[in-house]
């Protein structure tokens, strides 16, 4: 291994280990602490429940004609936790993405993720795959989130009589989504049932579907491996057309390398260089739009930001613009319910050999 690449895995360690996980720890703390009071003035308008209680939406009679209802599971992004998908930064259950899909009659179970789980990313070091660069998602790094995700979905499709149910899979959920999907013959213990028979449809929101480009200088793949290996061993709509992709990403903020420090165009410049290898192109501020989407999907291109983020950034009316939000879900939720239609009529997948 040359020293520079040393260096720079020391640099992810850092970044696994306290930026991410531990830095969105402390401010979802910080943040539901200091929206307390404006959240209980308005709790006639948005109630917030406990995760792991009772929680209330009413479903919209014109909304659920869009699509029949779907038993949905959501697969976190890398640092997230199963709270921002159903109370996000303490603002209620109204905010949510949960509550805009059960508002539209679906069913939805997010995999019960903790933030500090994010921390399991560090047996990867153990791994000599990890210090070359080539790690799978299915070792010691990425395996737990991967086995996590499979029981979760095997959980929903019991629940829900062995219909097959929609999985999304937001930001790093959608590449470890695709690992979740394998080749389709993951089989659970109990009913032996393939993984490619539980899904109806696969979708990616704000995904970094591949690594940056080997023409970028200095830029690795921050997963030590693990997308690369994705990317290449199981290429685009893999399970296509039994299990039908749609990919959504977001064009909405350009990469602005002259813009001041710490701006909106400054940050996603800097973001993108990591994903893609180049900074001044489109994206959702964190996920250019070249590298959300996947050849064989159903490709849905919007304006909005990556994430349900902080209330303390008004001027950029985040809350109400992420891919997840109530205004802009039916912009791809419809064209996953066509998705859906026609992989009911696709041939049953063959065993491999």
């Amino acid at each position: 291994m040359k020293a520079s690449d040393y260096h720079r895995s020391l640099t992810v360690i850092a970044i696994l280990a306290f930026e991410a996980p531990i830095a969105l720890c402390f401010q979802s703390s910080r943040i539901s602490s200091a929206l307390r009071t404006a959240h209980d003035l308005r709790r006639g308008v948005c109630q917030r429940p406990a995760v792991s209680g009772t929680r209330s939406c009413s479903p919209s009679s014109s909304l659920r004609a869009c699509m029949p209802s779907h038993r949905v599971v959501i697969l976190p992004g890398f640092g997230n936790a199963q709270e921002d998908y159903i109370d996000p930064f303490g603002c209620g259950f109204e905010q949510s993405i949960t509550c805009a899909l059960e508002k539209r009659g679906h069913q939805v179970q997010v995999m019960p993720l903790k933030r500090a789980q994010w921390l399991n990313v560090l047996w990867g070091i153990f791994t000599l795959s990890f210090w070359l660069g080539k790690s799978s998602p299915y070792e010691p790094g990425y395996g737990w989130y991967v086995n996590m995700a499979r029981r979760e979905i095997s959980r929903a499709y019991e629940a829900s009589n062995k219909t097959p149910v929609v999985v999304i899979g937001h930001s790093a959920g959608g590449w470890l989504g695709r690992a979740v999907l394998g080749d389709g013959t993951w089989r659970d213990e109990d009913t032996k049932t393939r993984i490619v028979d539980m899904i109806s449809c696969f979708v990616s929101l704000g995904t970094p579907h591949s690594p940056p480009s080997s023409n970028a200088k200095d830029i690795m793949d921050m997963t030590r491996g693990a997308l690369t290996w994705t990317h290449e061993n199981l290429p685009g709509a893999f399970l296509a057309p039994r299990v039908p992709y749609v990919t959504v990403g977001s064009d909405l903020i350009p990469g602005d390398k002259e813009g001041a420090r710490g701006s909106l165009g400054r940050s996603a410049y800097e973001s993108y260089r990591l994903v893609c290898g180049e900074g001044s192109v489109l994206g959702d501020g964190v996920v250019p739009l070249q590298s959300s989407h996947l050849e064989g999907s159903t490709q849905v291109d919007l304006k909005c930001y990556h994430s349900i983020s902080s209330p303390r950034m008004p001027e950029y009316e985040i809350r109400s613009t992420w891919y997840g939000s109530d205004s802009l879900i039916d912009s791809w939720l419809n064209v996953v319910g066509d998705a859906v239609s026609v992989s009911a009529k696709a041939p049953v997948l063959e065993e491999r050999n």
